[in-house]
């Protein structure tokens, strides 16, 4: 298993495909399977690597506090062991926000920025929800909190249309073999809850897409918008009949979009 000692932690990672490097940022309590949906269709241009952050999968998952740019540093570590120079950077959900700080915080490494599905500083209601899943966390089944948290995720039409690929998703999380700790749980948590990116934003200055779906309830499309108002010539990109996990639910969509940006073909500040 490909492990690399970085900021303090052991971090697992993943390669695939060759060409120019392109680093894919997962969300809060995913790891680097999430990207299961992306990572062939990309690594067939690019050299694609996917990780673990900090606290979940088979990364180190230390005492908290976590907080964002503690998880840039990680990735920014990373990108240095394994002799990348820059990068294409994609992120989404909390994996957004580490982008955003590695984006402002490490310049020079970072090639292009895809933000998806993210904000750049989480409201009072965001708070509230993350108050909540601590909560859950505590009270119920590892079943019943998948299923829960899944509400949450994708979008009604999903549950609607493809109720079997909902349940597919359920199994395969249930069945993972390195399901995140509570320590990991409760320093991502912490670290989304501190996340402020949004006075600082108009210092990013690279090729930046910001994607998101119609439907997306966690994060909803308004944080998106505030992105693209603040980052210099950012370009707005929205997915529909799909939510938060639109990178699942949408996936050829998704990965289109990612492949059209990093190709030069979607054009700065069009909405």
């Amino acid at each position: 298993m490909p492990k690399v000692t970085v900021n303090g932690i052991r971090m697992f990672y993943e390669e695939t495909g060759g060409g120019e490097p392109l680093i894919l940022i997962m969300g809060f309590g995913g790891d680097h399977l999430a990207w299961a949906f992306q990572v062939r269709a990309l690594a067939e241009h690019y050299r694609v690597v996917t990780f673990d952050n900090r606290g979940a999968g088979q990364s180190d998952a230390p005492e908290p506090p976590y907080t964002i740019r503690t998880m840039a540093d990680d990735t920014a570590g990373l990108i240095a062991a394994l002799g990348i120079e820059r990068a294409h950077v994609v992120g989404v959900s909390m994996g957004g926000m580490i982008a955003q700080e590695l984006a402002l915080a490490y310049p020079g490494r970072v090639r292009s920025l895809h933000l998806g599905c993210t904000t750049a500083r989480p409201d009072t209601h965001m708070k509230a929800l993350l108050a909540a899943w601590r909560d859950m966390r505590a009270a119920l089944t590892p079943d019943a909190l998948v299923r829960a948290l899944m509400l949450w995720l994708f979008s009604y039409r999903t549950y609607d249309e493809r109720p079997e690929f909902v349940e597919a998703v359920i199994q395969t999380a249930l069945a993972n073999p390195f399901p995140q700790s509570l320590m990991g749980f409760l320093g991502q948590a912490a670290a989304i809850e501190h996340h402020d990116t949004l006075a600082r934003l108009p210092g990013i200055h690279c090729p930046t897409l910001v994607s998101v779906a119609e439907d997306d309830i966690l994060v909803p499309p308004r944080f998106s918008r505030e992105l693209v108002a603040r980052i210099p010539g950012a370009a707005l990109r929205a997915v529909v009949g799909a939510g938060h996990v639109y990178f699942w639910e949408q996936a050829d969509a998704f990965n289109a979009l990612c492949l059209d940006f990093l190709a030069g073909k979607i054009s700065p500040s069009r909405a």
